[in-house]
């Protein structure tokens, strides 16, 4: 595959839903509510909101009450197996329905992921010459750490990626060691720290919702 540079409208973004959620007692999670929307409504609109040229069309990768994500206004797109495989399931399903050179993915459960996220990925793509870029940032202990569904990548990858799926495995990041991949700090002064915090439990949710304040689609 040639390596290829983003252009102005060459991203789609997708909001990765299709999770089983079973640390949240198999709810849906992306329809869980937090500051009045639901979760996954959350991450579409700050897709939506992302700073700079890169970003064109948004679409939803979800397994099930599809209605409700379609309500939402994007394309809806169901893992291409049924058995709830994981992210990467939701990343081959994008991948195979979208229509720009390349894909950012985000999950459902992160309501304050940065508004220049796509921004600083391509930006960093680019100056790597990367096929794919991953997100990190600081963890409690204070250890940066990727945080690999925060993802940009070429739809070139498609087949790799279906062939990593078909041979059984599921980690992100054992797949994308296997590519060009710059790993891109979110870390610099003024960063939100809570940026990439992801709410697996009702618990953690509640909590969150407690302290967060401001509704994060608003924040920038």
């Amino acid at each position: 595959m040639g390596w290829q540079a983003p252009t102005t409208g060459s991203v789609t973004g997708v909001v990765l839903a299709g999770g089983r959620a079973e640390r949240m007692g198999g709810l849906d999670k992306g329809l869980q509510t937090f500051a009045g929307m639901p979760l996954a409504l959350h991450a579409l609109l700050r897709l939506q909101q992302q700073r700079g040229p890169w970003l064109g069309a948004c679409m939803i990768n979800a397994n099930r009450n599809l209605g409700a994500y379609e309500a939402f206004g994007v394309p809806v797109w169901p893992d291409l197996q049924g058995d709830f495989a994981g992210p990467l399931a939701g990343m081959a399903a994008a991948l195979t329905h979208c229509e720009t050179p390349f894909l950012l993915t985000v999950p459902c459960d992160s309501p304050r992921f940065p508004l220049d996220l796509a921004e600083r990925l391509c930006q960093a793509l680019i100056r790597e010459r990367a096929d794919i870029a991953v997100a990190a940032a600081r963890e409690g202990d204070g250890e940066l750490r990727p945080q690999p569904v925060f993802c940009l990548l070429h739809v070139g990858l498609l087949g790799s990626l279906n062939a990593f799926l078909q041979s059984g495995q599921r980690k992100i990041d054992r797949w994308t060691a296997g590519h060009r991949t710059v790993v891109v700090p979110f870390d610099a002064p003024g960063d939100d720290p809570l940026a990439f915090v992801n709410l697996n439990t009702l618990a953690e949710l509640q909590s969150y919702q407690c302290n967060a304040g401001a509704a994060p689609a608003d924040r920038g």
